[in-house]
């Protein structure tokens, strides 16, 4: 826009993932903010999108109450929405923000050494699976949805620390996000599986069979990538391709400062922040992830 300001839009909506339609409001305008956020901006301004039947109109109610709260947490300002009439309930937000030019943070520009930080525990996409088939205990839910209400919203203190590269673990889960973070040949990530924070009791939910169509198909496309240099059990390699909804920061971050940024994160209540893993090059062609 000038010398001082970058505008960043983005839109993301969703279907419930719970039952209770205010918490859903609130998980669905967090995962909406993500994006504003992993890219270092402030969200300014947001419409509702919503599609909704005409004879549920008290539970839309609690939807928008839950994401106006999360909107003004962020610090933006709810400018109104557009709504239709669908079956199956459907609630997101078209956001804009701003950040400084020299502040932009993307997706694909990490260095070689530097550090990686996950923010979030990965998970939800399973919890989200059991609660459907009416298998989840309220200790494990309740657990997922206090990640997935919590805003990756980071302090300019750590937004100023050399963070090389961001991005939010979504859709394409852990190893689908990194994918994207290698952008060149030759460039590899090292992840060192007992620092990868995990939701707790996640094993259980995988072992009954609790998985996500989406974390399979993520399994079925990124797997190539990924190279194991040990036998993985397969509730944690399964927990690495989960599609998350609002899930964590990744960051990828200069290696002497990867404590400072944990330090950060953890008096912004990212308690289960870990450095997780380390970029590296490689002779071979193509891109890879390893896991030891």
């Amino acid at each position: 826009m000038n010398d001082a300001q970058v505008l960043l839009f983005t839109v993301d909506v969703i279907t419930p993932i719970i039952d209770d339609a205010y918490t859903f409001g609130k998980i669905a305008a967090a995962n909406a903010l993500s994006d504003i956020f992993a890219m270092g901006g402030n969200p300014l301004m947001a419409l509702n999108i919503i599609a909704f039947p005409e004879n549920r109109l008290e539970d839309l109610k609690e939807i928008l109450q839950g994401g106006a709260e999360k909107i003004a947490e962020a610090g933006a300002l709810l400018a109104g929405g557009h709504t239709i009439k669908d079956r199956e309930p459907k609630y997101g937000l078209a956001v804009i923000g701003l950040v400084h030019p020299q502040k932009i943070i993307f997706n694909h520009n990490p260095q070689l050494n530097d550090y990686l930080i996950l923010t979030k525990p990965l998970g939800t996409g399973i919890i989200s699976t059991a609660l459907k088939a009416e298998m989840v205990e309220k200790s494990d839910l309740d657990q997922a949805i206090y990640w997935m209400c919590k805003l990756n919203k980071l302090s300019p203190e750590l937004l100023n620390l050399p963070i090389h590269s961001m991005t939010d673990i979504t859709g394409f889960g852990l190893i689908g996000h990194l994918k994207e973070m290698l952008n060149q040949d030759g460039m590899e990530a090292e992840l060192w599986l007992e620092n990868i924070p995990y939701l707790k009791n996640l094993d259980k939910y995988i072992s009954a069979g609790m998985i996500p169509g989406g974390t399979l198909k993520n399994k079925e496309i990124f797997s190539c990538l990924v190279e194991k240099k040990s036998p993985i059990p397969e509730e944690k390699e399964i927990a690495l391709y989960d599609a998350q909804t609002s899930g964590g920061l990744l960051l990828s971050i200069s290696p002497e400062k990867e404590e400072k940024a944990k330090e950060l994160l953890l008096q912004q209540g990212f308690t289960e922040s870990k450095i997780i893993g380390k970029i590296g090059s490689t002779s071979s062609p193509g891109k890879r992830i390893i896991l030891k």
